[in-house]
Formats: C-alpha cells, sequence, structure tokens
C-alpha cells in the first residue's frame, strides 16, 4: 500500500528553518564546514607533536652518546644528557595527548574542542623538542670541545728582507757565473776582498776555500776554480 502522507515544500521549508537557524544557506555550510575543518587541524597537529617527539627522542640519544667520555663520572654532560631526556619525555607525552585530542575530534559531538587541546599538545611537543635540543648541544659541545682557532699573525706593515745578489745563474754553474766580479770589486783592483763581498753570501761563506793562494783576495781565476 502507498502511503498517503505527502509532506508540501511548505512545510520542508520551515523545518528546514528550525534546524539551521533564519540565517539562511550561509549558515548552513558553516555549520557542515566547521566540524570537517577542526577533525582536519586535530590531525595535522596530531601529526606535529607525533614529529616532535622523534626529535626529541633522537636529541636525547645524541646526548646520551656523548656522556661516553666522561669514563662513569657524573659530570655537567650527564646533566645536559638527563636534562635531554626529561624534555624528550615531555615531548613523548605531549604526542600522547595530542593523539587522544585527535581522536576526540573525530568522535565527539564538539570536534572544536579536540582541535584545540590538539593544538595546544602540539605547542608543548615543540617547545619540550627544542629543550631537548639545546641539551643535547650543550652536551656534545662540552664532550668534544672545539680547538679554538689560531690567531692571526700580527701586521706590522713591514715588508719581508729580500737577500740581494749580484746576479742569478742556473744551479750547476760556476761561482764566476754566479756573480758579477765587476759589481763586487769596488776598488777596480781586479780582486775582491772579504769586504768586498760581505754582502754576497755565496763567496763570503766559503771565502777561505775559494782563496786558493790564501792571500786574502779572490780572483776571477780562484772565483772560477771554487765552483
Amino acid at each position: 500500500m502507498k502511503s498517503t502522507h505527502h509532506s508540501s515544500p511548505t512545510l520542508l521549508a520551515i523545518a528546514l528553518v528550525a534546524v539551521l537557524g533564519v540565517a539562511g544557506p550561509a549558515a548552513a555550510q558553516r555549520t557542515q564546514g566547521e566540524p570537517a575543518k577542526s577533525k582536519v587541524q586535530a590531525e595535522a597537529a596530531a601529526e606535529v607533536a607525533s614529529d616532535q617527539a622523534e626529535a626529541a627522542r633522537a636529541s636525547a640519544e645524541t646526548a646520551r652518546q656523548a656522556t661516553s667520555v666522561s669514563g662513569g663520572v657524573y659530570t655537567t654532560i650527564n646533566q645536559q644528557a638527563d636534562a635531554a631526556n626529561k624534555a624528550a619525555n615531555q615531548a613523548v607525552n605531549a604526542a600522547h595527548d595530542a593523539r587522544s585530542a585527535q581522536s576526540a575530534a573525530q568522535s565527539s559531538a564538539n570536534p572544536k574542542q579536540g582541535a584545540v587541546e590538539a593544538r595546544e599538545a602540539a605547542s608543548a611537543a615543540t617547545s619540550a623538542s627544542l629543550q631537548a635540543q639545546a641539551s643535547a648541544d650543550s652536551a656534545v659541545q662540552q664532550a668534544y670541545p672545539q680547538p679554538a682557532p689560531a690567531p692571526a699573525p700580527a701586521y706590522t706593515g713591514a715588508q719581508p728582507k729580500q737577500e740581494v745578489h749580484a746576479t742569478s745563474s742556473p744551479p750547476n754553474s760556476t761561482l764566476a757565473n754566479k756573480v758579477n766580479f765587476e759589481a763586487l770589486d769596488a776598488n777596480r783592483d781586479g780582486s775582491l776582498s772579504k769586504t768586498e763581498v760581505s754582502s754576497e753570501t755565496t763567496i763570503s761563506t766559503d771565502f777561505n776555500k775559494i782563496d786558493a793562494n790564501h792571500d786574502g783576495r779572490i780572483t776571477k781565476a780562484e772565483l772560477a776554480g771554487g765552483k
């Protein structure tokens, strides 16, 4: 048997206004959109909290490894490691709270409240993760201190003194070819005294060996023979 009850358009319109209020379609869209938006926000906050908890655990492990240099003695490195571990536990607990708030947002009649609680938990997890990282960094710096950089040499403005030779030549040539005999022979007597070659270390160092006849003078022939 067919139903004899038929709802008129007027009755349907009245029922719709009673549910949504007199604000019309815009209000209906807000009513339908807010719960979904809150659920998405709660899920995103829970993901952030989980990531921060994971980062905090990694920082705590880094700090724990730094304590290996303590040799079993409780030092400030161990204190920093303990602080990092404590902060990591706080981040993990905050991540659990965020997941609980996400579940509440998905299932309760008030998803907006769940989203708010999830965001607060994510913020707490982030703060704890940052604290764990700071403690781990401090532990590593104390365990493995970086050497101080070497100071830069002071600039005096003076140029390094360069030794000036009369001439230069290939290393296998004789002494006669390595120096300018005439330039060194100040008095033009055809021989070189110790005074005249004092600025030429190539000759002055072995003056007595080059001076074959030991007369206190070096001739061109002696210079060539001295190699």
